[in-house]
């Protein structure tokens, strides 16, 4: 069981030049609760997430875990937060054993073992990753997101490219994942597929909330 901790999103938003990509979002989640994300491509969705896992920084606003404010905190990203990207970042000349031990070295936990098992990567760790196939190469990328037994799960559209096995493997590790206690925020075209975890909803339209 975690120990249940409250995110809140403060005025998250950003911009790209003159374009803005994302007006403020503000949302608050308790541990054992889920928020799915819907809109169309190019609402803003991936750029909240990418805010929220700290791969870009927000031109304004506060992100806050546990009431304290987390933004530019490298540690409790190693050891907290799990992100799954759209597209998954790879290194394409490692293998699947290789790149899980590297990242598993820079969260600084030891490889999990039930993350592969759940994902199904015992026949591909040998594989280099520049040689999966797209839904694979997804399966890694959950796998790697898991290991760090995170209290904030990040997903963005992670479901693509799987077949119907591995998503109802996610869908049940999901599920107990928001049982424990964590906070999960996912990124879907499809708001039935995260009936089942998620408890709340935000539709973005051109980056704003609606």
């Amino acid at each position: 069981m975690l120990e249940k901790a409250v995110m809140e999103a403060r005025g998250l938003c950003k911009s790209y030049g003159a374009r803005e990509a994302l007006s403020p979002v503000s949302f608050r989640l308790e541990g054992g609760s889920g928020l799915a994300l819907t809109g169309e491509n190019g609402s803003g969705k991936s750029t909240l997430l990418r805010l929220l896992a700290q791969i870009e920084r927000p031109d304004g606003g506060d992100l806050l875990f546990g009431g304290k404010s987390v933004l530019g905190d490298r540690a409790f990203l190693r050891k907290n937060v799990g992100y799954v990207p759209q597209e998954p970042a790879l290194d394409g000349e490692l293998t699947v054993a290789g790149q899980l031990r590297l990242w598993a070295a820079a969260c600084g936990c030891r490889r999990d073992v039930a993350s592969e098992s759940l994902m199904g990567l015992g026949e591909l760790l040998r594989q280099r990753t520049g040689e999966l196939s797209g839904g694979q190469a997804r399966r890694v990328s959950i796998a790697m997101a898991l290991m760090n037994s995170p209290r904030l799960l990040l997903l963005d559209e992670a479901f693509t490219g799987l077949d119907a096995v591995y998503s109802e493997a996610l869908c049940g590790a999901l599920k107990d994942f928001v049982a424990a206690g964590g906070i999960l925020v996912c990124a879907t075209h499809r708001p039935e597929e995260a009936a089942g975890f998620c408890k709340f909803g935000i539709t973005l339209r051109e980056g704003r909330a609606v």
